[in-house]
């Protein structure tokens, strides 16, 4: 069970970041999609909330949220950018790992510096496509003996993969089935990056992602968490980072709806408001009402992270971060439609908010979870 009101401060962090994005990250989109990088100020004012890169205060930070404040603080950036949104959130991931399952010896070598370094990018290597869930990873991070350990497989979608330090790469242990995870420096050897696309992530080119083969061997202290790290605090934390890119999401999909519906009271057709037309309105009324049941499917899964390795959690996890990308991709096609001609041109934001929908929809979709399967 969990509670369908946020408290006090949850509330508060929602107003922040969406004050945040309508202040700062709304004003940058186009730039940060055009250059292909977040602005380095903007960069640094989503940085100084501590929303995107959690870390204890015993490190320099702000504290770690529990999940369901995460969630909705990125839910509210997400309204400003999802482009930038995301790409805070995925450098901020690494120290999440860290800060959440890493050992005392990592915490102090890494999370000092990315609480303060207003400018340096972390990333995780997550995603392999094709559907795949965290368990069914076939990168292997192999026992070899001899406190050496094989690391070998290929992700896709790796966030500042030539800049991230580190760059946390989650694959599983072919002996025991269990998740894993490896800390690599930008420096390691064993590690091939392949080419940016030419033509970009569609909404997503604030950030740079790449698909990245790695194989190498590495030390225990590489290992996150060491050889005998707890395998539910990982399974945890990566649902985590899976349910943000649900939040982003959500937050691209609410605002684009937000925007169609203030069109359709000021745009006169025939007359009268696009809204006074039945197609319309029910349309958007639709709209906000698939929003609001594949959030509050995301705060159930949210709450379910933070209850501990219970069973069915990577279920459920799946089953909210493909209904939100579904949902999203669905309503900002309709606030698309909404804007008419208007909708496809860069002087209204709905084209890049669909763009962005489609782009996160993909990421970590499977075609088991159907977008309106029952809730599980």
């Amino acid at each position: 069970m969990f509670e369908l009101d946020l408290s006090e401060e949850q509330i508060a962090v929602r107003d922040l970041s969406r004050d945040l994005a309508t202040r700062v990250l709304a004003g940058a989109a186009r730039d940060a999609e055009t250059n292909r990088r977040v602005p380095d100020e903007v960069w640094r004012q989503v940085f100084e909330t501590g929303l995107t890169a959690p870390a204890s205060e015993d490190h320099g930070g702000g504290g770690i949220p529990d999940t369901l404040t995460h969630l909705v603080a990125l839910e509210g950036l997400a309204t400003g950018d999802p482009g930038i949104a995301i790409a805070a959130m995925w450098s901020g991931g690494s120290a999440l790992l860290v800060g959440l399952c890493g050992t005392a010896a990592q915490q102090y070598a890494y999370l000092p510096r990315l609480a303060s370094d207003r400018q340096g990018r972390g990333g995780v290597a997550l995603y392999e496509g094709f559907g795949r869930a965290p368990s069914e990873y076939q990168t292997r991070i192999e026992h070899l003996g001899s406190g050496t350990w094989q690391v070998a497989g290929t992700k896709v979608a790796v966030p500042f993969a030539a800049e991230a330090d580190p760059l946390v790469l989650v694959g599983t242990d072919p002996t025991t089935g269990e998740l894993r995870a490896a800390l690599i420096p930008p420096d390691a050897g064993g590690v091939a990056i392949g080419p940016r696309p030419e033509h970009g992530h569609l909404g997503l080119d604030a950030v740079p992602l790449h698909t990245v083969t790695f194989d190498l061997t590495i030390g225990p202290g590489q290992l996150l968490g060491g050889p005998g790290a707890a395998a539910g605090l990982l399974v945890g934390a990566v649902g985590r980072l899976r349910l943000s890119v649900a939040a982003a999401a959500i937050g691209c999909a609410a605002r684009s709806v937000e925007y169609a519906a203030a069109y359709a009271n000021e745009r006169i057709a025939f007359g009268k408001p696009l809204a006074a037309f039945q197609g319309v309105s029910f349309l958007l009324a639709d709209a906000a009402i698939q929003i609001e049941a594949c959030r509050l499917d995301l705060w159930r899964a949210g709450v379910r992270v933070d209850a501990g390795p219970i069973g069915g959690l990577e279920r459920a996890v799946s089953h909210a971060v493909n209904y939100a990308g579904s949902v999203a991709a669905s309503v900002t096609r309709d606030a698309v439609q909404v804007l008419g001609g208007h909708g496809f041109m860069r002087d209204h934001p709905v084209e890049r908010w669909y763009r962005a929908a489609a782009a996160l929809s993909t990421i970590d979709f499977d075609p088991t979870y159907a977008a309106f399967a029952p809730a599980l």
